[in-house]
């Protein structure tokens, strides 16, 4: 375990519209945004989300599901994807996308872990506790905003 995490991926929160089935456990929620502490134009972010989508539609999977990762306290958020892969492959997917960290759902709780060293991870809590439901327009109006 380790400590050596950016604050941020502790207060982070997901917006998410209802599935119309329960979600994957064990699972990763990856974004392909700019990398903590870049900030990257908003036509690259967008260009790499949809890099992102088209590559995880290449593995074997039961679901991809559209959430957002934001901060309540900066207001700053990433359009993401929740994958049903293994860890290994999701780290691997990371680098390709020049991530530092993913989160990981597994017994329904909450990890982030380190894309380039998947065995430094440190627990945040209840995967449940951190979601806060939209309804499908009001999730595409949030991601119309990035």
């Amino acid at each position: 375990m380790s400590n050596t995490f950016h604050p941020a991926y502790f207060e982070t929160r997901f917006y998410i519209a209802k599935p119309e089935r329960e979600l994957c456990d064990p699972a990763i929620v990856l974004s392909a945004f700019a990398t903590t502490g870049e900030v990257w134009p908003k036509e690259k972010n967008r260009l790499a989300d949809e890099s992102l989508k088209s590559r995880l539609d290449k593995l074997p999977h039961r679901a991809i599901i559209r959430l957002i990762g934001y901060s309540p306290m900066s207001g700053h958020g990433e359009p993401s994807w929740l994958i049903d892969c293994d860890l290994t492959t999701g780290c691997w997917i990371g680098r390709e996308f020049h991530q530092d960290a993913l989160y990981l759902i597994e017994k329904k709780e909450l990890y982030v872990v380190s894309c380039n060293a998947p065995g430094d991870m440190a627990h945040i809590g209840r995967f449940s506790e951190r979601l806060d439901w939209l309804d499908p327009e009001s999730l595409r109006q949030c991601l119309d905003r990035y």
